[in-house]
């Protein structure tokens, strides 16, 4: 049996990895790719393991079905953990400063991102709830049932792929204005830009998700992480934005 979600996530992972090589100098490309298969193998792991503890009513009766990841059931705070705490190690190996290591899987980062948007509105998980508009599109539910719905896999697709564009175009790397020179400050800070703009494009679209999920204090534990992750991101590049104001201009 052929299971979409995993044929989208191996996709984006190929891809993103692919990219990701392009991308780098020639005497770079192999330290892009182990880094990134570590990403990739932390990511897997820690997303596997929180979504585990999350539903651990479950799997506690299905200790078989732990393992099997292509059955689907990652969690993103989990993944993302996971993928971060493996390029620290690898950032610490192999000297590469932990920005800088980030700032090169930009495009492995992205287009994961991207599949897996695709790959849970194909699935059925992550879906919005129904709406009666012009602009509603057929999505699943867990139980398969097709309803016209607010796209919020699509649209998570789209942000993500906008956001890539606006933090990591070839120009954009250059800016001007508020950010320009920031990178003295904060080494690799465009993907800081990036981790914090997912963020908020994952914060609100949790809010307007439809499908059950654990809750803590009236939201979900998906917006709860979004929000750890987008705090200390956007502080630290605050932080960084007034230290450049207060420097000394050459």
């Amino acid at each position: 049996m052929v299971y979409v979600f995993s044929l989208l996530l191996g996709l984006g992972a190929g891809l993103g990895l692919a990219w990701a090589a392009g991308r780098a100098k020639p005497r770079q490309v192999s330290g892009v790719l182990d880094a990134g298969f570590a990403g990739l193998l932390g990511a897997l792991l820690g997303g596997r393991l929180v979504y585990v503890a999350v539903h651990w009513a479950y799997f506690a009766a299905h200790l078989g079905e732990i393992p099997q990841v292509q059955l689907g059931g990652l969690a993103w705070p989990g993944a993302m953990l996971g993928g971060g705490l493996a390029l620290l190690l690898v950032a610490r190996l192999t000297q590469v400063p932990f920005g800088r290591l980030l700032e090169a899987l930009i495009p492995l980062a992205t287009v994961l991102a991207v599949c897996i948007w695709l790959a849970c509105w194909l699935e059925g998980i992550a879906y919005g709830p129904a709406v009666d508009a012009w602009w509603a599109l057929p999505a699943r539910d867990e139980w398969g049932v097709l309803t016209r719905r607010f796209p919020v896999q699509l649209l998570g697709a789209a942000l993500t792929l906008g956001l890539a564009w606006l933090v990591d175009r070839p120009s954009g790397r250059a800016r001007g204005g508020l950010l320009q020179g920031l990178d003295h400050f904060l080494p690799g800070h465009t993907a800081l830009l990036w981790v914090a703009g997912f963020s908020l494009i994952l914060l609100a679209l949790t809010l307007l998700r439809a499908d059950p999920a654990p809750t803590w204090l009236g939201l979900r534990l998906d917006a709860w992480a979004a929000l750890a992750l987008l705090i200390p991101t956007t502080s630290i590049l605050a932080q960084s934005v007034l230290e450049l104001r207060r420097a000394p201009q050459s």
